[in-house]
Order: C-alpha cells, then sequence, then structure tokens
C-alpha cells in the first residue's frame, strides 16, 4: 500500500470516528427531545388536575384560593419554559441530524476515493506485472530460438 493510500485510510477512519461521535450526539439529542416532551405532557396533566382541584373540594377561603391561584401561575410558567425547552430540544436535534448527515456524506466521499486510488494503484501493479510477465516469455522465447538454431 503505498504512503499516499495509507494517509487517505487513516484520513478516512478519522472521518468514521468523527461520524461516530456525529451519530452519538444525534441520538442523546433524540432521547433529550424525548425526554423534554414528556416532562411538558407530565407537567400539562399536573396542571388540569390541579386546575380543578378548588371545584372539587367545595368552599375555599379566599388565602386558599389566592395560594392556588399563585401556584397556578408559577405551573403556567413552568408550562411556558417546559414548552420553550421542548423547542429548544427540536432545534438542536435538526442540528445534530444535519451534522450527522455532513459527517457520513464526507465518509462516503472519502471510502469512494481511496477505493479510486486503490483500483487505480492496482492496475497500475497489474500492468507492471503483465509487462514483467511479457519481458519473461519474450526471453524466454529468445533462448529457446538460440538452443534450437
Amino acid at each position: 500500500m503505498s504512503r499516499r493510500l495509507q494517509r487517505i485510510k487513516k484520513i478516512v477512519e478519522l472521518a468514521e470516528m468523527e461520524l461516530d461521535k456525529a451519530a452519538q450526539t444525534y441520538a442523546y439529542m433524540q432521547t433529550r427531545l424525548a425526554d423534554a416532551k414528556q416532562q411538558l405532557e407530565s407537567l400539562l396533566l399536573y396542571c388540569d388536575e390541579y386546575a380543578k382541584k378548588p371545584s372539587s373540594v367545595g368552599q375555599i377561603s379566599p388565602i386558599q384560593l389566592q395560594t392556588h391561584n399563585a401556584f397556578s401561575e408559577k405551573l403556567s410558567q413552568a408550562v411556558v419554559a417546559q414548552k420553550n425547552q421542548v423547542e429548544e430540544s427540536e432545534k438542536m436535534l435538526v442540528l445534530s441530524k444535519e451534522a450527522w448527515i455532513e459527517k457520513r456524506a464526507r465518509v462516503k466521499s472519502l471510502e469512494a476515493l481511496y477505493k479510486r486510488i486503490s483500483n487505480n494503484e492496482q492496475a497500475i501493479l497489474n500492468r507492471a506485472e503483465q509487462r514483467m510477465l511479457d519481458e519473461l516469455s519474450a526471453q524466454k522465447y529468445i533462448q529457446n530460438q538460440k538452443i534450437s538454431h
């Protein structure tokens, strides 16, 4: 294997390592988005349950109502924050997928380059070998001609 081919092989290996890291990041972002969505869903369910609480109790004092409303407001803020987290996770997922696709395309092009160079080098070796065999055959023929004369 030529030095050029060895260098390209090393570059392919490095690109494959980058691809693996990009794939791990993409998988992590998928998990992170799923977790954020699950948290949002749980928070929304809790908000619904909490909003129904005063009507199921019956009579409540003004202080209890004020406390309930303050906590409802905090829950609403938490829902908004969690929706923002979901949106951010979706953006990060898109970016990580684009990076993964880019790395995969780079690996495939480098592998194609490696294969093309390898095939070219093999063709050169095959032609050189064929020339040597032709030369040996010609020398043997000449020797046989000298012997028979």
